[in-house]
């Protein structure tokens, strides 16, 4: 019998007398039916992250590696996720999920908290080629991100490939906006010594024309009509430069690393950040800087000892230098012009500031799982955050006592789940609880800056929840999931910044209770569609309150959201694709004591979608594609103010957006 891959096998019969030997020659047919090569299909990480029994959206960032964006952009195209940014490149932004938005919306970056990690490393920095993907945990949030979220939790993962690579990327921009990164990574294939490096730089002088109302100096009014001028101080510049060096695959270690990052930023102010509107006087010198070194080591291990035990943790330690200036006495008008000595016992924000604050921060997790047998497991996860802030400020008297000794804040998270599997593994069940532990002590002077009054406060929350997914089929998932969750104020809330934001060391941690139900089907290779509702229960909402020069943060007794969140991609014919998302979401205040109750929260968008529609065009050349994107947002028109407490016709409203782009790729 002679059998080759590709051809039919023949049967000879051959008779030898055993006296001689002579050459068999035989000619082989080609077939037709035997394979060639066999193609395994299998789900991605990304495609079993989704089926766990969070409620979980996962961005795979290679589909952006070649686009000028951030993440900020990638996570605007989520069912659910609002992004709204108050200008250019180094804006301020805020990101809602689902109704809650802000800080009760943990960031991570690998596991690790990113909100100790400052303004030069948020979101809207992050190029999308430092990135595998982008998680996001809406309501109940895993153990294993050990931090005090209220609402959900974003988890950017890094690239993580076992090869030699580097990855150069430049993009160019209006107003001057330039992004660069390099990122490479070298691995010895005897030792397994692995060096990574991750860096970018942004910048942008974002000098782009805008039409505003100028004053007349001779009547003291303003303009009936606009005038068109160019924004001349609001320059953003931003580094990051992240250094590891470790073993990767070794017997006693999965990976092992060690790092050190520094980052900085500089931001230019061309106007109070919470005014409503445009400024009359804009700002011409007001500066804010800040210098992180960073410091990191992590750790993870597959079946430590124990098959199925597996162990990860990290230590991160973080100091930070922040400067704020408003020293200037001129006043500038929006053609750059400026009369000196204006105000010369102010500055151009207020009181003058020249303020230096630094900040210490001690990250440490600690995460243990364990498969008792195929349909159960268990899993522990510690976690602490210490926080010391102190500095000075020669001008301010109030921030200069304030911070004379360092105010401390200290977390710590204690979580156990059990996981469950059940109906030959088609309904998986994760049971959990938390334990927040926190303690403060603060200065809390007055505006004068007379002796601080010691302030301290210690306090203890136990949490828990549930998630659960039932998927009969390969088409069909349901989800469900709870969780009473809680959030304890973070140091800029208690504190401010020292320009226009002053203490509130008496906030109150924030409670919520989180519900998520959800479904979602799938046709392979054609669509796929999913619709959720949801359900956020707040209590001790912690609300920012803003003033001209005296803004602050406050509690809101009780706060409710309603929703339901929708999405849908389809693989149509031709190489087109459509994506697309809605969402509806009712947040109102829920104190039946306070004059607003039943009123929609002020400046929260509650309507808004997404469509993105790409067409594939495939080249002649070997593996080679060209495709082009046109991508539309809309966002309804909300009200900036309370509702009920303003006349009809002078509610300020905040008129419905469109915003629409066109992307190319090669």
């Amino acid at each position: 019998m002679i059998s080759v891959v590709g051809y039919e096998t023949q049967e000879l019969q051959v008779t030898w007398n055993g006296a001689s030997v002579a050459p068999l020659h035989v000619t082989l047919k080609e077939s037709t039916t035997v394979l060639e090569n066999v193609v395994i299909r299998g789900k991605s990480e990304a495609s079993l992250l989704r089926e766990q029994a969070y409620a979980v959206e996962v961005i795979e960032a290679k589909q952006f590696n070649n686009l000028s964006t951030d993440v900020n952009e990638m996570l605007g195209r989520i069912a659910g996720v609002n992004v709204r940014q108050s200008g250019g490149l180094g804006s301020g932004f805020t990101l809602s999920l689902n109704g809650l938005s802000g800080n009760r919306i943990r960031t991570f970056i690998n596991g690790v908290p990113m909100d100790y990690f400052g303004s030069s490393l948020t979101l809207n920095n992050f190029p999308p080629n430092l990135l595998s993907a982008v998680e996001v945990y809406k309501g109940a949030v895993p153990i294993h991100l050990s931090s005090d979220a209220l609402g959900g939790a974003i988890n950017i993962t890094t690239t993580d490939v076992p090869i030699n690579y580097l990855d150069v990327a430049y993009s160019l921009g209006s107003f001057h906006t330039h992004r660069a990164s390099l990122n490479g990574q070298w691995i010895d294939t005897k030792s397994h010594l692995t060096v990574r490096l991750k860096s970018f730089i942004n910048h942008s002088d974002n000098n782009y024309p805008m039409e505003v109302f100028l004053l007349n100096r001779e009547t003291g009014q303003l303009d009936e009509t606009p005038t068109e001028v160019r924004r001349f101080h609001d320059a953003y510049t931003s580094r990051m430069a992240w250094l590891e060096a470790g073993f990767t695959d070794v017997k006693w270690a999965d990976e092992f690393m060690l790092g050190a990052m520094y980052s900085d930023n500089a931001n230019e102010l061309q106007q109070n950040p919470f005014v409503t509107g445009l400024s009359v006087f804009p700002l011409g010198h007001v500066t804010t800087a800040e210098q992180k070194d960073i410091y990191t080591a992590t750790y993870r291990k597959q079946d430590l000892g124990l098959q199925d035990l597996n162990v990860r943790g990290y230590a991160v330690w973080v100091n930070s230098t922040e400067h704020y200036t408003d020293t200037s006495a001129a006043r500038y008008d929006w053609f750059g012009d400026f009369e000196p000595d204006v105000h010369p016992t102010t500055g151009e924000l207020g009181r003058k500031s020249l303020f230096q604050l630094q900040r210490t921060n001690l990250l440490t997790n600690l995460h243990g799982e364990y498969s008792i047998n195929a349909l159960q497991g268990i899993a522990i996860n510690l976690s602490t955050n210490v926080l010391a802030l102190w500095g000075e400020d020669v001008y301010q008297p109030q921030n200069n006592t304030q911070y004379s000794t360092p105010n401390r804040v200290s977390k710590g998270t204690v979580g156990l789940s059990y996981t469950l599997k059940l109906l030959q593994g088609t309904w998986h069940n994760t049971l959990f609880t938390k334990g927040y532990g926190y303690t403060l002590e603060a200065n809390n002077p007055d505006y004068q800056g007379n002796d601080p009054n010691a302030f301290s406060d210690q306090q203890g929350r136990v949490g828990l929840g549930f998630a659960s997914t039932w998927k009969p089929n390969d088409r069909v998932q349901i989800k469900g999931s709870f969780e009473r969750a809680y959030r304890f104020p973070e140091s800029f809330e208690l504190y401010g910044d020292g320009l226009a934001v002053i203490p509130n060391p008496t906030l109150l941690p924030e409670q919520s209770e989180n519900y998520n139900l959800g479904l979602r089907y799938t046709q392979p290779d054609r669509w796929q569609a999913e619709v959720n509702g949801f359900v956020r229960n707040t209590q001790d909402y912690i609300r920012f309150r803003p003033q001209l020069t005296r803004s602050q943060y406050i509690n809101d007794p009780r706060v409710l959201a309603l929703g339901i969140d929708a999405s849908v991609l389809a693989r149509l014919p031709w190489g087109i694709q459509l994506q697309g998302s809605a969402t509806y979401l009712d947040l109102r205040n829920n104190d039946p004591e306070a004059t607003v109750y039943r009123d929609r929260l002020p400046n929260e968008p509650y309507a808004f979608a997404n469509l993105v529609a790409t067409y594939g065009l495939p080249l002649p050349w070997d593996r080679q594609q060209a495709t082009v994107s046109f991508v539309q947002q809309y966002v309804h028109e909300f009200f900036l103010d309370w509702p009920s407490i303003s006349s009809s016709d002078s509610k300020s409203v905040i008129p419905r957006q469109y915003l629409a782009h066109l992307e190319l790729t090669y």
